[in-house]
């Protein structure tokens, strides 16, 4: 490839330089010209190396352009004898600098190794593509920062938004949050977040968001579920829903406090308030040993306008967590765990014990084992999984 014209002027420019060199008439001047030269080549250096990139490559060169990912690889095997092997999640998540106060994200989730257009019956792939984020970040002072109209995450608790596989010990996520707080739950939306002034420690979140759906859940008493009425993100006619989130993290304590609130329109048009609540704590001890507890339940306001004779008011769940993290070399380390669960399912109570152990080779990339042990039914399962996010 031919040079650019900067090369050949930064090059021409380096030879006058050498020329001049030779005349001058003192160390000082000598030493100057040098320096000069110096940087001149080291220009020089570097626009070469650049010579062959497009411009996209040189944005990413200069950190405006960045790429962030995550995935898993999970099998299990299940009581009743059937193996898994899944693709479980590929991410990939490009940031931009816009300028000094504004960043753009956002978020391409591809699930179970991909998905058919045509949706036919049998298909080699029955996965999913999504848009999970897209939003700009606008810092507006210290303390504030706005979220920009776009699709972001529900600030509910902790896994829900970050929810990277190293981000929990077991293999999968908590069943908390799938049966109660409804994750990976993105919403078409808008909000403020920061930290509050005169207090270390503790950051506010509000998020101004499209509202849960009707369209996508059977309305029966035994196939209406939360998970269900997560809305899409392209949605008309849904009611609004604001969410607000106080958090605190301090020395080893992390916790928060949240709620989700929203008027759920039923397909018949019947109309009932629905809030969810959660309050989350964790503490890491200095010996490695971490405690973790969650509680998050809904309030339905009118069952009946919901589904008729759906006969209950309420769904809620708990986690409590204990794991210990042990250091193995300078930056390994392995962090064996166990985990309670309970929570209404439809009216019904689900218990389950989850244990086993994670080891982090760094910070990029981990491996799991877990045993999920069913307590109401023969559900049991040993599962296996490597994580990565870098």
């Amino acid at each position: 490839m031919k040079n650019k014209p900067s090369n050949i002027i930064i090059a021409g420019a380096a030879a006058l330089l050498l020329g001049t060199a030779a005349y001058a008439q003192n160390d000082d001047e000598i030493t100057d010209l040098q320096n000069q030269i110096n940087a001149l080549q080291q220009q020089l250096q570097g626009l070469r190396n650049n010579n062959d990139n497009p411009d996209w490559l040189a944005n990413a060169q200069s950190e405006s352009l960045k790429f962030n990912f995550y995935g898993s690889m999970k099998w299990k095997s299940a009581e009743n004898g059937s193996d898994t092997l899944d693709p479980h999640r590929w991410v990939l998540i490009p940031s931009y600098r816009l300028s000094e106060n504004a960043i753009f994200l956002t978020e391409l989730e591809l699930e179970h190794g991909g998905t058919d257009s045509d949706g036919a019956s049998g298909s080699r792939f029955d996965g999913y593509l999504e848009l999970e984020q897209m939003y700009i970040d606008v810092t507006i002072n210290e303390h504030m920062t706005w979220r920009s109209l776009g699709i972001s995450l529900i600030p509910v608790g902790t896994i829900n938004e970050n929810h990277e596989p190293d981000q929990f010990y077991s293999v999968y996520r908590p069943r908390l949050y799938k049966y109660i707080i409804p994750s990976t739950w993105m919403e078409a939306s808008t909000g403020l977040f920061g930290d509050v002034p005169g207090v270390d420690g503790l950051s506010y979140t509000f998020l101004l968001s499209s509202g849960l759906t009707s369209d996508h859940v059977t309305e029966s008493t035994s196939a209406w579920n939360i998970r269900s009425l997560r809305p899409g993100v392209n949605v008309s006619g849904n009611d609004y829903a604001y969410t607000a989130r106080l958090g605190y993290d301090r020395g080893g304590f992390s916790g928060s406090i949240s709620t989700y609130q929203t008027t759920y329109s039923a397909q018949s048009g019947a109309e009932s308030d629905m809030g969810l609540y959660d309050i989350e704590a964790s503490y890491m001890f200095n010996n490695g040993l971490e405690l973790i507890a969650d509680y998050a339940w809904w309030d339905l306001e009118t069952p009946d306008n919901i589904v008729s004779g759906l006969g209950y008011d309420e769904l809620a769940g708990y986690r409590l967590e204990a794991a210990y993290h042990i250091d193995h070399g300078e930056t390994n380390k392995i962090i064996p765990f166990i985990r309670l669960e309970e929570y209404d399912y439809k009216g019904s109570e689900k218990e389950y014990l989850t244990w086993g152990a994670m080891y982090k080779f760094g910070d990029h990339w981990e491996i799991k084992a877990s045993y999920f042990d069913d307590r109401d039914g023969d559900n049991d399962e040993i599962q296996f999984g490597i994580g990565v996010q870098f």
